[in-house]
Parts: structure tokens; C-alpha cells; sequence
């Protein structure tokens, strides 16, 4: 059976003072003659009596509620970055108002206003575009935000990420080393600035600095999930076109591509070789297992708490907008590492 929360009301009565005298028990916020102190501690105790910690907040102006927003609670990729994250904000006597946004501008504006009404002392957004709206928003609340995965330059904000186009260009140079020139690429929208755009570009500036065209036939449009990644797959052999490798620039979509290629009587790495982007913990276990770009995921969400608490303390950082480290992690989705340029 739950226990009825007691009021503050209640323990002014059995301590036998004013419900003035208990609020400044509770937030310490003027002296309190001491025998009434004792009574006040003695009938919350009594009582079982929690603050509310918003309430509480309101007078100290800090609630110890940070929001975040993640556009996809079922990706591995957010799932660690929230590791992360809660991982420094626990640590700092923090906690979190998760939001799950579903790749929405709307939920995302309707979360924003919703942490803004509930007094949370800063944010950590993930998003795929950063709209006037969400310039608007942080401009007027004036509240404290950290990006991930993405760069905005003309707000007082912080940021976090890779160099998502360095990576990509880096794994699809790994094919050309070693003579592939029917590279296919699944891409994310172009929308999305780091994960879609950049990468992309990456990809074809690989392509240009061997003097290889753009292939249109080649690039297969899809949106981190691996039943999209499967039906482009399929669309793109049942076209009748070939590939001798494939640049998926998330793993979720490497994973989907490998399950279409092989169904459709493939081998991978032998026939096709495939490359994936995150280095989830499903793509060490999946089967291939799969040659990934690692970015350091865990890392980039407790970086991102970092600089948010250090923002909301008013502690200066010498940069704003962190890039963190990435490598190849070569598996068994591809067939050896780089060699020598043919």
C-alpha cells in the first residue's frame, strides 16, 4: 500500500510552529531559533516528511533536474550516450527528465517547453537539425545547453561530437586503397548535418580524390533503421545494380544491408565487403561481426555532462565545441586491413 506524501502543513502542526518557520528549516534560508529547529527536525522525522525537491529548487534556484532529449530511445547509440551521461550526472547529485522525441521538431518543442515549466537546470540535446525554433527557445529561457552530435555556433551552447566527415572519408578510402571502384554508400537525410550531410560528403570527396564520379545508382537513401537499410538493399539489387563494397554510415543500417545481402545469397566479406559507422556493442557480436568507425560513445556522454554542469556552475571552458577521437575498427565484415594504394 502506498504511504500518503505528508505535508508541510502537517509538520507545523505537530512541531507546533508556523508553516514560515518549517520552509526555513527545510531551505535553510533564515536562522531559526534553535529549540524550534529541534521541533521542526524532530516532526519531519516523525513524519517521514520529503520535500519537494522543485519546490525546494525554486528557493535555491537549482532543482537538480537535468533534461535530456534523445530523438530514438530504441538506437544503441543514444542508449550509451545516456550511459554516460547519467554516469557524471549522478556522480554531481543530479537527475535526469529523459525525453524521447522520435526524430520530431514538434515533440522536441513540446519537450523543451515542458523541461522549461518544470525548472530543470539545463539540457543535453540530441537532434538532427537545429531550427529557428530551437534558436528562439534557448535564446529566451536563457537555459544552459550542451549538443550532442551536433554544432551551434551562433548560440552560447557547448558542444560534443566527432569528425564525422574525416571518419567517412577515412572508411571509404580503406576500400579504394585496396581497389574497390563500385562503392555503394547507405546514407542518412541530408537533413541531419553530422550523421546525414557530413558523412555523406565525406564519401564522395573519397571518391573525388581518386577522380571517381558520383554514381547515383550507388547511393542508397535510408534513416538508421535496419528494416530501411534492408528494403534499400533489396531495392538496389533488385534494380540490377552491383556493388563490390558498401559504406553504411550507421551500424544499425550496416546490420540491415548484411541481412539483405545475405538472404539474397551474398557472402559478406567474400562477394561484398560492408562497413558500418558508431561501433555499437551489437556490432561486435552480430554475425559477420562488423568493421565500424568507433566513436567513443560513453565518452562523448560524459564529456557532454561535463561541460553542461561546468556551464551551469559558471565555469568557463577554453573550447566549446569538443571533437573527440575516432578510429576503424577493422572486423570481419571486410576482408583485410588497408595495403598499399593500387
Amino acid at each position: 500500500m502506498i504511504k500518503m506524501k505528508k505535508t508541510i502543513n502537517e509538520v507545523a502542526k505537530l512541531a507546533g510552529v508556523s508553516k514560515a518557520t518549517v520552509s526555513r528549516v527545510i531551505n535553510e534560508s533564515k536562522p531559526v531559533n534553535p529549540d524550534k529547529k529541534e521541533k521542526v527536525l524532530k516532526a519531519i522525522k516523525e513524519l517521514e516528511f520529503r520535500p519537494n525537491p522543485v519546490a525546494r529548487g525554486l528557493v535555491h534556484k537549482r532543482t537538480g533536474l537535468i533534461g535530456v532529449l534523445i530523438p530514438d530511445i530504441t538506437n544503441p547509440f543514444f542508449a550509451e550516450i545516456v550511459r554516460g551521461i547519467e554516469g557524471v550526472i549522478q556522480t554531481h547529485q543530479f537527475n535526469i527528465i529523459l525525453c524521447h522525441t522520435f526524430h520530431s521538431h514538434e515533440k522536441e518543442m513540446e519537450h523543451l517547453h515542458m523541461l522549461h515549466e518544470k525548472y530543470v537546470d539545463g539540457i543535453i540535446f540530441m537532434t538532427s537539425k537545429v531550427t529557428d525554433a530551437h534558436r528562439k527557445f534557448f535564446v529566451e529561457s536563457k537555459l544552459p545547453v550542451t549538443f550532442v552530435n551536433r554544432r551551434c555556433s551562433d548560440l552560447n551552447s557547448y558542444s560534443v561530437d566527432i569528425n564525422n566527415y574525416q571518419a567517412a572519408f577515412e572508411i571509404t578510402s580503406f576500400f579504394l586503397k585496396r581497389g574497390h571502384r563500385k562503392i555503394a554508400v547507405i546514407r542518412a537525410p541530408l537533413t541531419d548535418k553530422t550523421s546525414g550531410y557530413e558523412r555523406f560528403r565525406g564519401y564522395q570527396d573519397a571518391l573525388r580524390a581518386y577522380q571517381l564520379p558520383i554514381d547515383e545508382n550507388l547511393v542508397l537513401r535510408s534513416n538508421f533503421k535496419v528494416e530501411n537499410a534492408y528494403k534499400a538493399v533489396r531495392n538496389f539489387l533488385d534494380g540490377g545494380n552491383k556493388a563490390s563494397a558498401m559504406v553504411a554510415t550507421s551500424d544499425l543500417m550496416a546490420i540491415g544491408a548484411i541481412k539483405c545481402l545475405t538472404d539474397h545469397g551474398y557472402r559478406v566479406p567474400e562477394e561484398i565487403e560492408v562497413s558500418g559507422f558508431d561501433d555499437i556493442p551489437m556490432a561486435t557480436y552480430y554475425r559477420p561481426s562488423i568493421t565500424t568507425i568507433h566513436q567513443p560513445i560513453l565518452d562523448m556522454g560524459k564529456t557532454a555532462s561535463k561541460m553542461l554542469i561546468a556551464k551551469m556552475e559558471g565555469r568557463g571552458l577554453l573550447e566549446k565545441n569538443i571533437v573527440l577521437p575516432h578510429t576503424i575498427v577493422f572486423r570481419k565484415s571486410t576482408l583485410k586491413s588497408p595495403i598499399s594504394e593500387v
